[in-house]
């Protein structure tokens, strides 16, 4: 294989690889762009984040509630010890038994409440996560074809960068700079075959002296009019 028909073959990786790496981008942004996902998952979050100080509230009133009737237990278990004889002390003590007793009435009435709430928060997060669920399967349904393009793209890339490392082994460090120069000017293809006399990218018949050094190929040649280096093929 010829300097040329080594550049070519290069070429031929490159595209594919390009075109590979253009589609999975065009899939990715397709597949990117789940507006449905983003709303069912915003409703589910809505609902977490509403819920949450309603929970708060519950474990709060509960904490209060068991800590007021420790304090109704240790006052009661001292009123009934007899360690206390003083009537004014006596009082004190049977006040602050009611007084929490009236406290934890209102606040088992708060909880009731809140855990309605809570349950009722609850039960809107299980219908946004079903609902969210259904709209995943529905749109993984939908794009499944795009799924199975994407993962055999993602395959197809690895081998294409592979076959780009052997072809680049059959091209001189001088010809690897050459054409990835002329690559960039030439919108990915620095390499022309050259179809009968003409030139199969700009269709410029070449000059009898260009089209038998290209069959030759000692040397590279370059089209008359477009400037690429030709290949016979």
């Amino acid at each position: 294989m010829n300097q040329a028909e080594a550049l070519y073959r290069l070429q031929e990786v490159d595209l594919n690889l390009t075109r590979a790496q253009k589609r999975l981008q065009e899939i990715s942004a397709v597949l990117g762009n789940n507006e449905a996902i983003a709303a069912a998952q915003g409703q589910v979050t809505q609902a977490q984040q509403e819920l949450a100080p309603q929970q708060t509230r519950a474990r709060h009133l509960e904490l209060e509630i068991q800590s007021n009737t420790q304090k109704v237990r240790a006052t009661e278990e001292q009123l009934y010890s007899g360690r206390v004889n003083n009537p004014k002390e006596l009082q004190e003590m049977q006040q602050e038994i009611q007084s929490l007793k009236k406290r934890n009435q209102e606040l088992e009435d708060n909880l009731l409440e809140a855990m309605v709430a809570v349950e009722e928060g609850e039960a809107v997060i299980a219908e946004t996560t079903m609902a969210l669920q259904g709209v995943k399967v529905a749109w993984e349904s939908e794009h499944g074809q795009l799924l199975d393009e994407g993962a055999q793209l993602e395959s197809q890339i690895v081998q294409f960068k592979q076959q780009r490392e052997h072809a680049l082994t059959a091209v001189t460090a001088e010809n690897q700079k050459l054409y990835h120069n002329l690559r960039a000017k030439k919108h990915n293809q620095p390499v022309a075959a050259l179809r009968g006399d003409s030139c199969a990218m700009c269709g410029v018949e070449q000059t009898l002296a260009v089209s038998r050094s290209v069959r030759q190929a000692q040397e590279l040649v370059y089209c008359v009019s477009c400037g690429r280096i030709l290949v016979a093929k």
